[in-house]
C-alpha cells in the first residue's frame, strides 16, 4: 500500500518538529511539507497536495478554524485533522462543520496519531475519545438540527480575521498592514465585529473571546 503523505501546521517549532520525527519513525507516513503559521500553511499545502495535513488551532493572526475553509477552497480532496489542546466545544463544531474530518487532543502517542491518521485516510470522521462528552452531544444535537452555528458565523471570513488580530492585541495601522487594506478599511471591519456581536468597544470584545473561549 502507497504510504501516507502528511503536511504538518503548528506554530510552535519543537511540537511541529518533534510531530515530524516521530511520524518519520513509521514507514506507512511520508511527510511531505510543514508550515509555521495558517498563510504559510496556504500557500504550500496546495501545491505539496499531501493526503492528510495535521493542524493546530491556536496560532496567530490566522487561526486553525479560518485556514480550514479557505484549504477545502484551494484543496477540496485533502483531509484536514485538527490537532489541540482545546476542547472548547466552538472549536469543535467550528473545524467539523468547515471541513476537518478529525479533532484530537494532544496528549494522544504517536502511534494512536498514526491510526487516526489512516483511519482519516480511508474516509472516516473521528473524535478524540478524551474530549468531553457534553462536547460531542451539543455536536450530534446541533447535526440532527442541521445548525451548525457558532457564535463567529456571523462574521465575514475578513471580519473573523479582524476579530482574531484585535483580540490578539494588534492597533489598526498593524491589521491594516498585516491584511493590506487600508486604515478605514480596517475600523470599518472592526465596528462592523461590534455591531454583529452586539458589542460596544474592544474591551467588551476581548472580555467575549475569552468567556466563549477564543482566547484565554
Amino acid at each position: 500500500m502507497a504510504r501516507t503523505s502528511v503536511f504538518v501546521v503548528d506554530d510552535h517549532t519543537l511540537v511541529r518538529q518533534g510531530l515530524i520525527q516521530l511520524l518519520g519513525m513509521h514507514s506507512e507516513i511520508q511527510i511531505v511539507g510543514e508550515a509555521a503559521n495558517g498563510r504559510e500553511a496556504l500557500s504550500k499545502i496546495p501545491l505539496a497536495k499531501p493526503d492528510i495535513v495535521l493542524l493546530d488551532i491556536s496560532m496567530p493572526e490566522l487561526d486553525g478554524i479560518n485556514i480550514i475553509g479557505r484549504l477545502k477552497k484551494l484543496w477540496p480532496d485533502g483531509k484536514i485533522i485538527i490537532l489541540t489542546m482545546h476542547d472548547n466545544s466552538h472549536y469543535v463544531v467550528d473545524a467539523l462543520r468547515n471541513g476537518a474530518s478529525a479533532y484530537l487532543l494532544k496528549d494522544l502517542t504517536d502511534q494512536e496519531l498514526v491510526t487516526v491518521i489512516n483511519t482519516v485516510r480511508d474516509g472516516q470522521i473521528y473524535l478524540s475519545s478524551k474530549l468531553n462528552q457534553l462536547v460531542i452531544r451539543k455536536y450530534v444535537a446541533l447535526m440532527q438540527e442541521n445548525s451548525l452555528s457558532t457564535p463567529l458565523d456571523i462574521l465575514t471570513e475578513r471580519e473573523r480575521e479582524v476579530f482574531q488580530l484585535v483580540v490578539e492585541g494588534y492597533t489598526t495601522k498593524e491589521i491594516s498592514a498585516k491584511l493590506n487594506i487600508a486604515p478605514k478599511t480596517t475600523e470599518h471591519h472592526r465596528k462592523k465585529v461590534l455591531e454583529k456581536l452586539s458589542l460596544k468597544n474592544t474591551s467588551q470584545l476581548m472580555r467575549y473571546a475569552a468567556k466563549e473561549g477564543y482566547i484565554t
